[in-house]
């Protein structure tokens, strides 16, 4: 399975695939039904040394996404305290609240010992002094140091040459992307054609909208810290030619064509894709909700047969699949073709296989620093990986002959949970959803239904022809540039998502388009697309 850098990475092992087991991907439908502990966040105490045959007691701070329970005794709890002798006291917020609690202790310089925070919090706090500078011990990290010369990209996440974050990496995963998905039993049902560029998706979802009157057809909702506005426009623009924000939500992307920042709204062809979503808002074909829908609504929506079409995380499609099927054994989504816009562009987005963008940081008020870096760096060994990753070898699994198998009562333990992946990946801890800083999804694979890994071959297809694009990681800033960052995107942040749904919902408001934009780069649009690719520059 071990293929090149824009293929699967460095799993160096096969999978038995096993029968009887399906599952939901990455960001999987249903949360696992597994008992949760009290979620309530404590302030940060310094560590306790690990003397006299004591644990090192840690306080480890992360967001519970909604399909992965986090729990706090978990297995990979409790045989790191057995096997590094570290108890870790997590603390979990839902991920909805969790930039907003985030935000609250980084503000009161209130942090746990070791907090999630994105590549942005780093870059806002990285001259605070609340965060411990890494740099000096990375000699100490044998390990860590090993994943920065596979994965040069972490270096993005230095600023002024420092690194203040242990970011989350992938041995081995499937690539997903924000592709288009549809009700393909529909299409077949109705006579129609898939289509192949956007104006062709246009009349299918107006065929859909006829024979299914009570449906909205095409649907988003609000996902990883972007607004239900911002996801809905991010793959639109990008395959009609332009692109909305990046990673971290500031307004610019990066142009793998033009290999440089852009503020997108800008480009005629951004334009383009915000006349078309609000042709299809005006005759109902996109969902009213979108601005405000969340995760959960969306997908149930999708799974119930209230929408028949997203461009999203295809990942999701395995458990849609599975709800439908239940009452129409034909009911199913599928990938389509990447699509092609009015003026000939053909791509699409799809995800970073590693989560640089999310990253683990120290306190600086820790108060043994280096028994906290030799833990952290034996999570990125391979020991490390494989037990929050895969579990306890001859429990869970095994891997004999370059094979990795789940084991039968482990399996056994979660196959009626309503997605058994899950469940198994919360009560064990595994995964970048739970306790993995260097995961391997070998597990989610060996339970997911064939259609899945066939989705992750013809997005690794579309890479290699140039028809998909990793989204891009931010280029480290300087000082200044990090403070003016600050300051811009307050202003332009509001200003543009207090309006830009207008534009997409209201008969005339593209009239003033040319208004907007200006009003845009008065309030910092061009400064920022400068700073971006100033910052690109020193990179190159």
């Amino acid at each position: 399975m071990q293929k090149g850098k824009k293929g699967y990475v460095g799993a160096g092992c096969a999978v038995a695939l096993l029968g009887g087991l399906l599952a939901g991907c990455g960001d999987t439908a249903k949360p696992a039904e597994v008992a949760k502990p009290a979620e309530t966040a404590k302030p940060a105490e310094a560590a306790k040394p690990a003397d006299s045959g004591k644990p090192l007691v840690l306080s480890w701070m992360r967001y519970e996404h909604p399909s992965q329970a986090l729990v706090s005794d978990s297995q990979a709890v409790q045989e790191i305290l057995k096997k590094k002798n570290v108890k870790l006291e997590l603390q979990s917020t839902p991920q909805s609240n969790y930039d907003d609690k985030k935000k609250t202790l980084i503000a009161t310089n209130s942090i746990p010992d070791v907090i999630m925070v994105k590549q942005d919090d780093l870059s806002n706090f990285a001259d605070s002094g609340i965060f411990l500078d890494l740099t000096p011990y990375l000699e100490k990290m044998p390990n860590f140091k090993k994943i920065l010369q596979e994965h040069p990209e972490i270096n993005k996440n230095k600023f002024d040459g420092k690194l203040f974050g242990f970011p989350l990496v992938q041995k081995w995963a499937v690539q997903a992307g924000q592709v288009p998905m549809i009700r393909v039993d529909l299409l077949t049902k109705l006579n129609l054609k898939a289509p192949t560029t956007y104006e062709e998706l246009y009349t299918v979802l107006k065929k859909f909208k006829e024979a299914y009157p009570d449906t909205f057809p095409f649907t988003s909702r609000a996902a990883n810290g972007l607004t239900g506005t911002e996801n809905l426009l991010n793959p639109i623009a990008f395959g009609f030619g332009s692109g909305y924000t990046n990673i971290n939500g500031t307004k610019v992307y990066y142009d793998p064509k033009l290999k440089q920042y852009k503020f997108g709204p800008a480009m005629p062809e951004f334009k383009d894709a915000v006349t078309y979503l609000h042709k299809l808002y005006k005759e109902k074909l996109l969902d009213p909700d979108y601005a405000t829908a969340t995760s959960q609504i969306w997908q149930e929506k999708l799974s119930s047969g209230k929408s028949l079409f997203f461009q999203d995380n295809n990942g999701f499609a395995t458990n849609f699949n599975l709800a439908l099927q239940k009452k129409e054994p034909e009911a199913k989504f599928d990938l389509l073709p990447t699509m092609e816009s009015d003026k000939g562009v053909k791509r699409n987005a799809v995800y970073q296989l590693d989560h640089l963008g999310e990253s683990y940081a120290i306190s600086a008020k820790i108060k043994n620093p280096d028994q906290v870096i030799q833990f952290i760096d034996w999570m990125y060994s391979d020991e490390g990986m494989k037990l929050t990753s895969w579990g306890v070898e001859n429990t869970d699994y095994t891997f004999a002959n370059n094979v990795y198998k789940i084991s039968d009562a482990t399996l056994n333990k979660f196959k009626d949970k309503p997605d058994p992946y899950r469940a198994m990946a919360s009560a064990l801890g595994l995964g970048y959803l739970g306790m993995g800083l260097y995961a391997d999804d070998n597990p989610s694979i060996a339970s997911q239904p064939k259609e899945f890994i066939e989705w992750g071959d013809k997005n690794l297809k579309d890479l290699t022809d140039g028809l998909a694009f990793r989204q891009s990681f931010d280029p480290p800033f300087n000082k200044d540039e990090r403070e003016k960052l600050k300051q811009l995107r307050t202003q332009l942040d509001a200003f543009m998502t207090q309006n830009m749904d207008k534009y997409i919902m209201t008969d005339g408001a593209l009239n003033d388009w040319d208004n907007f934009i200006k009003q845009c780069k008065d309030k910092g649009a061009s400064d920022i697309e400068k700073i971006y690719n100033d910052a690109l520059a020193r990179v190159k």
